[in-house]
């Protein structure tokens, strides 16, 4: 009975350790700037854990284990983008420091464009985040009762949430990036620990493995180069995510101390985004070496079959830290998306009391936060509306918000009218193509609605008349002292390297 109760045991521990430290960095009285931002003041490893954690959620590997096993090399290129978006991300970051006061992407589309892009950004920001927010909770739910039967996964799932509810709502961002920590290096350990036991289970020697791997075509680097839809499916729903990936991960810039630390913080990123998704590509052709028959559906169980109750506590809470990781910083961004962007479009001013802002902030992590766990615990069916809703509002975001946000970081300062006509733009050209073109090749979009917002917004801007001081600028003095910065650093990293 012990044994069997062991893996719940440890999952309990886990939650209330991570309870524990999130309300240990809450106990002190904070300032709005503080909830959302941490004042600027945190190491940049303990950020670069918190990006990890929050792009890397429970669903990377419960969704990508099954699809690398079923695709093969396709699917594991289309993974490593995101290492290179992370790259992308870094060099972005050494031009935002005219918007690193910012508190989100909103308001600095707001502060360029005006309110009303603004408020565009917010409403689709936080039902954006909420989408997320109730997936995650219902993959917690899924691999609570995948690995324990000794109790309602309902249970354990209402507990975990309102545990993240809880630190997420008292200690706001700094709470959030010291869990991160905890629940990224236990998601690390875990993977490894699992790699582990499934390269054992092969019984099969490193030499091996590769061998019979190269054995079969789809895992086979030339088969990523056949020319066909799949491969221009690929390409443009990678370049599309390459764009969408920095909208969880772009927040976190914010939290930065300067653009050099931010440059550090993503550069850092990259590296160890390669050894996670190195890890659960690892994890996909370890399984198909032992059993290449299985259906997707059918290779979780196959993992857990001959696992240890230990074991299958150590996945749950590998699962349920990432799940909780992504979920606690996506409630915060609604917070700040809520009490700091859309009240104040609506109110068309700051807000004057940052007290009331503060409890605007807290009380929207705690309603949303629990009207997520109870669509996401008590309906279960509603999972795959979300996955649907997400996938459209998500789409809706990067089509309308992306092309002006980074054009914005290059230096374009346009009006109000330029943007939303971009905006407008972006989406119809989303609409036409899924009405009357993909039906006929097949092939989503992908980033083409992005190019289309761009080339409109810069199209307007040169045919329509614009306001005074509205146009490119150049590099200002902040940005060139810190590309000769970067160029000595690397100059004097070469010369240590030819010592």
């Amino acid at each position: 009975m012990i044994l069997y109760t062991f893996p719940l045991l440890m999952v309990l521990a886990f939650l209330l350790l991570t309870l524990l430290l999130g309300l240990y960095v809450s106990k002190k009285e904070i300032t709005y700037r503080e909830y959302a931002v941490g004042n600027k003041r945190f190491h940049t490893t303990t950020l670069v854990f918190t990006v990890l954690a929050t792009t890397f959620g429970g669903g990377i590997i419960m969704s990508g284990v099954p699809n690398i096993y079923a695709i093969g090399m396709k699917f594991i290129v289309f993974s490593f983008i995101m290492a290179l978006v992370f790259y992308t991300i870094s060099l972005l970051g050494l031009r935002m420091g005219a918007f690193m006061k910012h508190f989100s992407i909103a308001e600095t589309i707001g502060s360029i464009y005006g309110k009303y892009p603004r408020a565009i950004a917010a409403v689709l920001g936080t039902c954006l985040s909420i989408a997320v927010v109730t997936i995650q909770i219902n993959v917690m739910s899924f691999a609570i009762g995948m690995c324990i039967d000794s109790i309602n996964p309902r249970t354990l799932t209402v507990l975990a949430t309102l545990v993240l509810i809880a630190y997420a709502m008292l200690g706001g961002v700094r709470a959030i990036a010291i869990t991160d920590v905890l629940q990224c290096i236990t998601f690390i350990v875990i993977m490894a620990l699992l790699i582990k036991f499934l390269f054992i289970k092969t019984g099969k020697s490193f030499l091996e493995v590769v061998l019979l791997l190269q054995q079969q075509e789809k895992f086979q680097f030339s088969s990523f180069f056949q020319v066909n839809r799949n491969l221009l499916m690929l390409v443009l729903n990678g370049l599309w995510l390459a764009f969408l990936l920095p909208i969880p991960a772009i927040q976190r810039v914010y939290t930065a101390s300067s653009p050099i630390q931010a440059y550090k913080i993503f550069l850092r990123v990259t590296l160890f985004s390669i050894i996670i998704i190195g890890g659960v590509v690892s994890i996909s052709l370890l399984i198909f070496i032992k059993n290449p028959t299985l259906l997707q559906t059918e290779i979780w169980p196959y993992i857990l079959a001959d696992m240890s109750p230990a074991y299958k506590g150590c996945i749950v809470i590998c699962l349920l830290g990432m799940t909780m990781s992504t979920a606690d910083s996506n409630l915060h961004a609604v917070s700040i998306l809520v009490s700091h962007d859309i009240v104040e479009c609506i109110r068309g001013i700051k807000v004057a009391s940052h007290i009331h802002q503060l409890r605007l902030a807290k009380l929207t992590v705690l309603v949303t936060g629990l009207l997520a766990m109870i669509a996401a615990v008590y309906y279960p069916d509603i999972f795959q509306l979300c996955i649907y809703i997400n996938s459209y509002i998500a789409v809706a975001f990067g089509d309308t918000v992306i092309p002006p946000f980074i054009l914005a970081i290059f230096g374009f300062r346009g009006s109000s009218r330029t943007a939303l006509i971009g905006m407008a733009v972006g989406i119809l050209f989303d609409v036409a193509w899924d009405q009357w073109v993909k039906p006929e090749i097949e092939i989503s979009a992908g980033c083409l609605p992005m190019v289309a917002n761009g080339l409109a917004m810069m199209a307007a801007h040169y045919l329509l008349p614009q306001p005074e001081g509205k146009g490119w600028i150049g590099k200002n003095d902040q940005q060139k002292r810190m590309e000769q910065l970067i160029r000595a650093f690397k100059r004097y990293k070469k010369n240590i390297d030819l010592r």
